[in-house]
């Protein structure tokens, strides 16, 4: 028995694929991006994926409180120069307590929020290939004595179905 159900790609979503892959290659390739991925940090992030993860979900989430308590050393040390040192040493020692906490759970959603992102990540695509190694085969017959399924590997009519893959 043969399979009918063909899913053919949409072209919208090949050529979606395609431009995303020339980004990604346009950024790969560029000049600081290469300089970064030559130092010893770049290729140990670069072979630790889930930590690079969480460094880039750290560091976009970490930007908006380094600004305001850079905002805030501003204002304090304005104010400080005015007469109010005593004040200022106080305040500083509070917004410095409150930024290591606010870093702390930052750097703990960090993580959780990488490793969130890479059980989706592992998940769909052992769903994925699951679902597409089970198209490849076909039923050729159902030995009765042993009740052992004999499958068979559909070789041209899955090309032809499905186009060539591309490199």
């Amino acid at each position: 028995m043969q399979c009918n159900n063909v899913t053919n790609i949409p072209k919208g979503l090949l050529q979606l694929r395609g431009s995303l892959s020339s980004m990604m290659d346009s950024l790969y390739y560029d000049p600081k991006v290469a300089e970064l991925m030559n130092t010893s940090m770049g290729q140990f992030l670069n072979g630790h994926p889930f930590l690079a993860l969480a460094v880039l979900v750290f560091g976009a989430m970490a930007t908006v409180p380094i600004g305001i308590f850079l905002t805030f050393a501003t204002v304090t040390f304005i104010g400080a120069t005015m007469g109010l040192v005593l004040l200022e040493v106080f305040l500083l020692s509070l917004g410095g307590v409150s930024l290591l906490c606010v870093l702390s759970a930052l750097a703990i959603l960090a993580i959780l929020v990488s490793l969130v992102l890479g059980a989706c990540y592992i998940t769909s695509n052992n769903v994925l290939n699951f679902y597409y190694s089970q198209r490849r085969y076909r039923v050729t017959r159902l030995e009765p004595a042993t009740n052992i399924t004999v499958m068979e590997q559909d070789g041209e009519e899955d090309e032809e179905a499905y186009g060539k893959p591309e490199v």
